[in-house]
């Protein structure tokens, strides 16, 4: 694979700032990812930009190390979106086949699609992020995944659609712009990782994508090979480290420290309890606590809060317990919780396992691949494949990022 067309994947996390870089082969239709880099930024709160500054300087510095780690220039920039600024929306769209073969083409899907987005409500500062085609209907035969090709007099087809905030997204575009990066397309970032952690099987059996992550928590749920709800918590691992810090009156770096190294999602069989010590909050007195209170009495009660919550959300869409033969794939930063899975197994009564980007989709080094941190950003990188507009050999016109990055520094500072 040649380096030439870098594909950079940028998530716009809960307060940091994930880029991936990697190249895109058609033939195999496999990505590889070569290089990726997490920045801390204030500037963000999940997913949303509150400080364009802070959110500019962390990105120009994520791509400004992306660029010399991957050895070449960033062609082509997929940015990852989530937030409750993101809003799902189910919509169907149907065209006429005016061909004289009835075959159905690229320009009768479009067509199609035209009329799905039509149908969608939005208020004035709202757009339209992504359309997903979950199934098309020809003639009503249902369960079509690709039509094309297919004779017929009429096609249908019923869609998901991701509606975000306008002035959320260009918030991220001016905070991109300031510093040279330009956004190609735009993916909702929950299914973007959901797309490659997951078989074909475990989507057709049904399965739920649970992506734990700082502040918020987002789920994918699929039903019979089809994806049918996507949703969002504002909950998340960050809560568990602020439960913590109140309760032992901790410095949020110290309650972070003492979640990594003590912390359980409950009190399982082969649970070793043991005494710690830590900082207190005034940086002076060292106290003392042990792993069965840290665990019972804080982070259980903010994990079942959170089961509870997410239990509540796919009972509410019709898709509970029922729809999940397919098991759970955890993943985000959360995810790494010892216990966790054994917490939702035995919420949901099904099978529970930690995602991994499949290999028949990306390859890299597994210090990348299995940091559950960069797998959106992958996903981002992954999903130039899934479209096809983004065959084409289009050259860019962008200056170097590392450039603009150099000359927005100068006149910031």
């Amino acid at each position: 694979m040649s380096k030439k067309n870098l594909v950079a994947g940028l998530d716009i996390g809960s307060n940091q700032v994930c880029c991936v870089a990697g190249v895109c082969d058609e033939e195999t239709r496999i990505s590889k990812i070569l290089s990726a880099v997490a920045m801390p930024c204030d500037g963000i709160k999940a997913g949303a930009v509150i400080n364009i500054q802070e959110a500019a300087l962390a990105i120009g510095k994520a791509f400004e190390e992306i660029e010399k780690v991957a050895g070449g220039q960033i062609g082509k920039v997929i940015v990852a979106l989530r937030g409750n600024f993101i809003h799902s929306r189910n919509s169907k769209g149907v065209a006429n086949i005016n061909y004289s073969n009835r075959e159905v083409t690229e320009e009768t899907i479009e067509n199609a699609l035209e009329s799905a987005r039509k149908q969608i409500r939005m208020d004035p500062d709202q757009e339209i992020l992504q359309i997903v085609p979950c199934e098309y209907i020809l003639n009503q035969q249902r369960g079509i995944q690709n039509p094309i090709g297919m004779e017929g007099t009429y096609i249908e087809v019923d869609v998901h659609a991701f509606i975000a905030s306008s002035s959320n997204i260009g918030n991220i575009n001016k905070a991109m712009a300031s510093v040279g990066v330009n956004c190609d397309d735009r993916v909702y970032g929950y299914l973007a990782a959901s797309d490659i952690l997951i078989t074909k099987e475990e989507k057709e059996l049904s399965c739920l994508v649970i992506d734990f992550g700082g502040l918020t928590t987002g789920l994918v749920h699929y039903v019979d090979g089809i994806i049918r709800h996507t949703d969002e918590i504002l909950d998340g691992s960050d809560y568990i480290t602020r439960d913590i810090g109140h309760r032992l009156r901790a410095a949020y770096s110290v309650s972070k420290e003492i979640k990594e190294k003590y912390g359980a999602a409950f009190i399982y069989t082969d649970f070793i309890n043991e005494e710690f010590e830590y900082r207190a909050a005034d940086g002076r007195n060292i106290k003392k606590c042990n792993r069965h209170e840290l665990v019972n009495t804080i982070i259980t009660p903010r994990v079942d809060r959170i089961l509870y919550e997410i239990k509540e959300l796919t009972e509410k869409n019709n898709y509970g317990d029922e729809f999940l033969s397919g098991g759970i794939i955890l993943t985000g930063g959360g995810s790494s919780l010892p216990g966790l899975a054994e917490a939702f197994e035995k919420a949901f009564n099904c099978s529970v396992r930690t995602g991994s980007p499949n290999l028949d989709k990306v390859v890299g080094r597994d210090e990348i691949l299995l940091n559950p941190s960069y797998t959106t950003a992958i996903g981002a990188v992954a999903s130039n494949l899934s479209n096809s507009r983004f065959y084409s050999e289009k050259k860019s016109s962008k200056i170097g990022v590392v450039s603009k990055i150099s000359k927005w520094f100068e006149e910031v500072f």
